[in-house]
């Protein structure tokens, strides 16, 4: 079993694909999501127990204490490790003011966004800075999102594996064996067009993109068709 320091340094030096495929082989619930979606959107994306309680609902801190407590351990479990401290294996722990801070790990902020768990938000104006350039400061709001089902996403790359559908680049390939499941999946549908809860079948309705191809589809309102944007690719490469 990994102590404190030494899951740090672990954890610390994790491949953020490694904490993607984790994450994605969860059977996320309502309220894992809640707890996750609370703390991406919480300022700097760092919580205390009783500002989580607070956030989520719970009448006592020790209620999110234990709940995110066990859904840290069920990602340690999927990352192959015994932890101390169950909970290190989503957030990274100090006590600036003498109660213990949470802080998500950016391997799991990263791998929430690419699962399509949270939506990010631009980074809003401290009205008390002076009015310059500055850069650096990270404040996150939660967005509506429309939930996404691993499962899907899981049987989407079994069978159009992980390279991009559209031009056909490959993670994997490009920068090595650990990073080959990184890869978007698109919805042929918007979720935002569908607007409620459905079945969705992830090989008829789901395709891998890379996130250059998925960030040019949603460049119009509807969407690009994937066929519009083989059809560019397409052209400038003829060009």
């Amino acid at each position: 079993m990994l102590n404190f320091d030494d899951a740090e340094a672990h954890l610390e030096a994790r491949p953020a694909a490694d904490v993607f495929r984790a994450l994605s082989q969860l059977r996320l619930t309502e309220n894992d999501l809640k707890l996750l979606r609370a703390h991406y959107a919480a300022p700097r994306m760092t919580v205390t127990a009783k500002e989580m309680a607070r956030r989520t609902g719970y009448k006592h801190f020790g209620a999110a204490n234990l709940h995110y407590g066990k859904l840290g351990r069920r990602l340690a479990d999927a990352l192959g490790l015994a932890l101390e401290y169950p909970v290190q294996s989503l957030v990274t722990m100090a006590w600036p003011t003498g109660e213990c801070a949470w802080t998500l790990r950016p391997q799991v902020q990263e791998a929430l966004e690419q699962l399509g768990l949270v939506a990010a938000a631009e980074p809003q104006q401290d009205p008390e800075e002076e009015q310059w350039l500055r850069e650096g400061k990270l404040v996150r709001t939660l967005t509506n999102a429309y939930e996404r089902n691993p499962e899907a996403r899981r049987r989407c790359l079994e069978h159009y594996g992980t390279a991009c559908y559209i031009c056909g680049f490959s993670f994997g390939e490009v920068y090595g064996e650990a990073f080959r499941g990184v890869i978007h999946v698109h919805h042929l549908t918007e979720l935002s067009q569908i607007g409620e809860e459905y079945v969705v079948d992830p090989l008829t309705d789901l395709r891998p993109v890379c996130p250059n191809c998925h960030a040019i589809i949603h460049q119009r309102k509807p969407a690009y068709s994937l066929e519009e944007v083989k059809a560019l690719l397409a052209r400038r490469r003829k060009a």
